[in-house]
């Protein structure tokens, strides 16, 4: 699963585990705490969290409930409008990571501080995955002002797909990214890797 994780016959145990895990969540405890708080999570340790949200994790690892195997032979969807999810983006600050109440079985966890959600892209439309089915990108919003810093970060997605197309100019291997607008939400989607 990891380079800090090697395949071996003893079992890992300890903060290594513990960190690897607790690393596939999102760094904000504000986050954690609304993830906690949607899902009826008793505690906010990494396990816990991620019982209820690690269904598509980084590194396409997916923490499933005992006797419960996706299919990898199947692809269930809903298709989104524009406006849906426009009011998916608007609403992060009540809905952790875009896992709306009407989509109970849509879990996921993104690691990182900044806002964000992941989608589907299927058959030309944009979609909510179903059940175990995965994203396929990665829609972050600008980070926008930092108070305590006295710093503006509105600009946050320019600033990242700039870097990775000069990245991408230098022969390094960077992941596909736009900035798109979805009614007056600017984001920057970026394809999973």
């Amino acid at each position: 699963m990891s380079l800090s994780l090697p395949l071996r016959q003893q079992a890992f145990e300890g903060d290594l585990v513990y960190n690897f895990f607790d690393n596939l969540l999102p760094d904000s405890k504000n986050i954690r705490a609304r993830i906690q708080k949607r899902f009826q999570v008793l505690s906010s340790q990494p396990f816990d969290l991620l019982a209820a949200i690690g269904a598509d994790c980084v590194g396409a690892i997916q923490l499933c409930q005992d006797g419960i195997l996706p299919s990898i032979n199947e692809t269930r969807a809903k298709p989104l409008s524009t406006e849906a999810i426009a009011k998916l983006l608007k609403g992060y600050a009540t809905i952790p990571l875009g896992m709306a109440e009407e989509f109970d079985d849509f879990r996921i966890s993104i690691a990182g501080a900044q806002e964000k959600t992941a989608l589907l892209w299927h058959e030309g439309k944009w979609c909510y995955p179903i059940a175990a089915t995965p994203t396929s990108h990665i829609f972050k919003l600008p980070i926008g002002f930092i108070s305590n810093n006295n710093f503006d970060l509105s600009d946050s997605c320019e600033n990242e797909w700039l870097c990775l197309q000069i990245a991408k100019d230098l022969v390094y291997p960077t992941a596909n990214a736009q900035i798109q607008y979805f009614d007056d939400i600017k984001v920057l989607v970026v394809e999973r890797f």
